[in-house]
């Protein structure tokens, strides 16, 4: 087993010991590409859930939050008591396209159930429901404003390679194979590859009398 201090030296050009960068959850440099983003934007709980769900993925986010169905049904409903300014505001439409839709709005009626008088739509855009659903509307919306128009492709690995070697070097004396392999999303074998890499160079620079 390599010595938990041995590990956190590297050399420079002429012999010198210096001692290597410490990454850690709470700095935004230790997550992958979009989720150093997210981590800046919503912290760490918000970060590794949206990595669990869609980690190996890429996300179209569409630049418009609403459903169809929604918008119709909120002219409808609000005519009486909104501007039309005030809803193309609300639902990020021209007033040209509101105006459209009231007109139509008064052709048609709205459907609702029998049971319970009440009209059941999806409010959201598939992805954006989804992220309802887990977050709920703030979180949501700032995920809108954030990256809509946008496809984004979520890495795999949540944690950058430095932040893995840093937590692998800090952790390997007092946490299990299979508890480091769970923290970083590797495999065992994976983790026992590093660490064996890990050994040999700290035997290499010990022979060399670095």
């Amino acid at each position: 087993m390599i010595e938990k201090k041995s590990c956190w030296k590297q050399y420079g050009k002429a012999g010198q010991t210096l001692e290597m960068d410490r990454y850690d959850k709470e700095t935004p440099d230790s997550y992958r590409s979009v989720y150093s983003e997210l981590f800046s934007e919503f912290g760490v709980e918000v970060t590794r859930k949206i990595h669990s769900e869609y980690k190996g993925r890429q996300v179209s986010f569409p630049k418009k939050l609403y459903t169809e169905q929604y918008i119709d049904y909120y002219v409808k409903v609000n005519s009486a008591s909104k501007s039309v300014s005030e809803m193309a505001v609300q639902l990020e439409y021209t007033e040209r396209n509101i105006r459209q839709r009231l007109q139509k709005s008064q052709k048609t009626s709205i459907d609702v159930n029998e049971e319970t008088g009440q009209k059941i739509i999806m409010k959201y855009r598939p992805i954006y429901n989804e992220l309802f659903i887990m977050f709920g509307e703030e979180i949501t919306g700032r995920i809108y404003n954030l990256y809509k128009g946008h496809q984004i492709s979520f890495p795999k690995k949540l944690y950058t390679e430095k932040y893995r070697d840093s937590f692998l070097r800090e952790n390997i004396g007092n946490k299990k194979i299979s508890e480091l392999a769970a923290e970083l999303g590797y495999t065992e074998r994976r983790i026992n590859q590093l660490l064996k890499k890990y050994k040999e160079e700290y035997i290499k620079d010990d022979l060399l009398g670095k």
